[in-house]
């Protein structure tokens, strides 16, 4: 009978540390790589979407929540030494002459010019206006070519100028009596009235004709 070797001895099969002829057992950690290598590439990904979403437009023009945006203020600088003057302000005054109630103004009409019955015709015109007038009579020459409006008291020049417009004269007919204007005037009626009224040429145009009061 022949000694045989033991069955793994020299010239076995059987591979070297597997001795009792087992199928050889995993190594620890071989079942937990592929875990591994899914949890890198989620992570990956991860990443790389947080910095897309980082470059995209509505991000990077979104504020970070609690942020404050400056006011924007407007200033205006003026030169040193520049002078700022105010616009001046320009008073006027007005003063209103004051005429006297007609019916308290006495009035003599006196005819200067050759037209017949001149007087007459603007004493009639004057009282129909209110004026208080005096009987007309004649001046002492009849060849004043202008009517002249004389005030004998300068306060009641308005009240001689409004005459003056009713009769359709200018403000420049409007005199006070002197020694050099006042020579139609009889002396004895100069101070019988307020305003004397010396007919001329210029307004006896205006008497119709042939008129006799």
């Amino acid at each position: 009978m022949s000694i045989q070797g033991p069955p793994d001895g020299p010239g076995s099969s059987a591979p070297p540390g597997n001795l009792g002829g087992s199928p050889p057992s995993a190594r620890p950690g071989a079942t937990s790589q592929p875990f591994r290598a899914a949890l890198v590439v989620v992570v990956a990904v991860a990443i790389a979407v947080g910095v897309l979403v980082r470059m995209s437009p509505a991000h990077s023009s979104s504020s970070p929540p609690g942020t404050t945006h400056p006011a924007a203020v407007t200033t205006t600088t003026v030169p040193t030494g520049t002078a700022t003057t105010s616009p001046a302000v320009v008073t006027t005054t007005s003063t209103t002459a004051v005429t006297a109630p007609p019916s308290s103004v006495t009035v003599l009409v006196l005819n200067g010019w050759t037209t017949r019955h001149a007087a007459l015709y603007f004493q009639k015109k004057l009282a129909g206006d209110g004026y208080d007038t005096l009987a007309p009579n004649n001046a002492l020459n009849e060849t004043n070519a202008t009517t002249s409006v004389f005030v004998v008291a300068p306060s009641d020049t308005a009240t001689g100028t409004a005459i003056a417009e009713l009769l359709g004269l200018t403000s420049s007919a409007v005199v006070t009596p002197s020694a050099t204007n006042d020579s139609a005037i009889p002396t004895t009626l100069l101070h019988q009235a307020d305003i004397v009224v010396v007919v001329g040429g210029d307004i006896s145009k205006q008497v119709p004709v042939g008129y006799n009061g």
